[in-house]
């Protein structure tokens, strides 16, 4: 039962009748009729992770500006769902960089000069930015325009899934097209995002060179190489740098290798070490990643050993372990619920982590901060089908208002989102921005996952709080601003409609908050609305939604009172 309080009144109500016709006093049961119980569904335990080095130019976020609208609402509806919030007890410091994203070297230069794509990537405060990948940072030569100036030992063919794929070296100075890394700087510079650079960890693998120890050298002194060009040439102050990507995936350049085998976990971490020396021998302030494996059971060997083999070797020389997940299992058609749910598995990939550190070092759990640095959902449902919720549907959207709250809430220090713009696909598509090739749309329009993005930038603090609920599919997270603001974000995962009534304990509050509601009941639409505005369009959210104002809600005696659509998520900041 969600709330004992009608049982409660039903019994007081029976034995009020009753003294009532025996003439008795009655004072003892109304004094009853003030006492409530609410039934709190127990939460996954918060902070398997600890931020770490990601919090050490942690910046206080002060008032938050949001323009209200003149009418005020008052929900009257009888609540169905209690939440609650206690401020005496912060979780964490909430990470600059959780709100982060990738570009791959694959998108047209010529989003350069999309200034309203550039503006809006801005404004949804995107922090850090990957880059050139993904799977092609294995084998992409970042200063090369052609093979002849690829390092040394540089085959013309690098093989991928067991020999049965293959490419030729990406080079990131080719062609007219191609994002290259002076267009990657320009963007950070124009978005004031820092950057986390992937680099080319299997050249060290498949290089021509036979001696093991002079391609590993090599190959770490040609990344070393690009953190000279970026941090020391150009002094852009690249923060984060990682050695490789999804090394342990058959998918990957360097996987197996003929007459060598298939890469050992165990070397890849000694391999590390030596890119890490070298690299940091250039700029000792940068923070240098390193390739984790983030699921509890596997069939291949290589990931069943990669955490255990891995960790021991770089533990007291890496400054963060990177994890990739994208909820779900490979091919699965996911409808609204099983998209939504799958974000309570978040805590298992640090678990997975501190398990072996606290078996296989003498560390403690927690030490080793991870970084999400590819997470998103993911379905194989298509658009043309409706067959379930695609990648660029309402509901993918509403992922992201719950995911980027539980990701901070489990203590994940950087995260970025798979990725700014990718491949359409019949709505398999990871892309935050509209590729060329969607229809009903123009190229880099967003989709609707970047309004979350956009109104956690608007509503949410610098600090987070744990919250409680009587209902398991509404989900709340909740931050303060160093200034006083409470924001909120309020997600229902459900196909139901609640009344929502939220204690603020222990805080003091004004009389009223902006509300922006993000909303459209078909959860498998690639439209969006904000505050019951919606695009013209066949895709995306409103033409002027910058312009749209917060609805203007009432708080009485620190509580909150709001209607929950389903599917939908509230962004609420109260006003000082």
């Amino acid at each position: 039962m969600i709330y004992k309080k009608y049982l409660i009144l039903y019994l007081i109500f029976s034995i009020s009748c009753n003294n009532y016709l025996n003439g008795q006093n009655s004072d003892i049961v109304l004094k009853e009729l003030t006492v409530t119980s609410k039934d709190y569904k127990k939460n996954r335990p918060p902070m398997h992770g600890d931020p770490g080095i990601f919090l050490e130019d942690w910046e206080e976020k002060k008032n938050p500006k949001i323009k209200l609208d003149d009418i005020e609402i008052n929900v009257n509806e009888p609540t169905t769902v209690y939440g609650e919030i206690d401020f005496s007890k912060p979780l964490t410091k909430i990470s600059k960089y959780v709100y982060g994203n990738n570009l791959g070297h694959w998108t047209n230069r010529k989003f350069l000069d999309n200034d309203k794509f550039i503006f809006n990537f801005k404004d949804a405060g995107f922090n850090v930015v990957r880059f050139p990948g993904g799977n092609a940072s294995n084998d992409y030569f970042w200063d090369a325009e052609n093979i002849g100036q690829c390092p040394e030992g540089t085959p013309n063919t690098i093989y991928k899934s067991d020999f049965k794929k293959s490419t030729s070296p990406k080079l990131g100075n080719q062609g007219t097209f191609r994002t290259r890394p002076e267009d990657y700087y320009d963007f950070l510079l124009r978005s004031k995002s820092t950057g986390s650079i992937c680099v080319n960890y299997s050249y060290a693998l498949y290089s021509e060179i036979e001696d093991e120890n002079e391609r590993v050298n090599k190959a770490a002194e040609y990344a070393a190489s690009w953190v000279h060009d970026a941090n020391i040439k150009r002094n852009l102050n690249i923060k984060f740098w990682e050695i490789g990507n999804e090394n342990w995936g058959k998918w990957q350049a360097g996987y197996n290798v003929k007459e060598r085998g298939i890469i050992d976990p165990k070397k890849y971490g000694e391999h590390c070490r030596i890119f890490i020396e070298k690299m940091k021998a250039v700029d000792p302030t940068i923070k240098i990643g390193v390739v984790g494996y983030q699921k509890p059971k596997t069939r291949n060997p290589v990931q069943k050993r990669w955490n255990e083999l891995v960790i021991p070797e770089i533990i007291d020389v890496a400054d963060f372990y990177i994890l990739h997940d994208y909820y779900a299992k490979y091919g699965a058609i996911l409808d609204p619920k099983e998209m939504l749910k799958a974000i309570d598995t978040t805590y298992s990939h640090i678990k997975v982590v501190n398990q072996i550190i606290e078996k296989y070092t003498d560390k403690d759990k927690g030490f080793l901060p991870i970084a999400l640095t590819e997470f998103n959902t993911r379905s194989n449902a298509s658009v043309s089908k409706n067959d379930g919720a695609t990648n660029v549907s309402h509901c993918s959207g509403i992922f992201f208002a719950h995911a980027i709250g539980e990701i901070i809430r489990q203590g994940i220090g950087m995260s970025m989102v798979w990725d700014i713009e990718n491949g359409y696909k019949d709505g398999h598509d990871h892309g935050m921005f509209a590729s060329s090739k969607e229809n009903g749309i123009d190229w880099l329009s967003p989709h609707p996952s970047y309004y979350h993005f956009y109104y956690y930038n608007k509503v949410f603090g610098d600090t987070y709080y744990e919250s409680l609920t009587t209902n398991s599919n509404i989900r709340i997270h909740c931050s303060t601003f160093s200034s006083g603001e409470v924001g909120l974000v309020v997600v229902n995962i459900s196909d139901k409609e609640e009344i929502i009534e939220i204690d603020l304990k222990n805080i003091d509050t004004k009389s009223f908050a902006g509300v922006y509601e993000v909303y459209n009941e078909n959860p498998l639409s690639r439209r969006t609305g904000i505050n019951n505005i919606f695009t013209n369009k066949d895709a995306g959210g409103p033409e002027n939604f910058k312009k749209i104002k917060a609805n203007n809600l009432n708080i009485k005696n620190n509580v909150i009172k709001i209607n929950s659509k389903p599917y939908s998520a509230n962004y609420i900041l109260t006003q000082k």
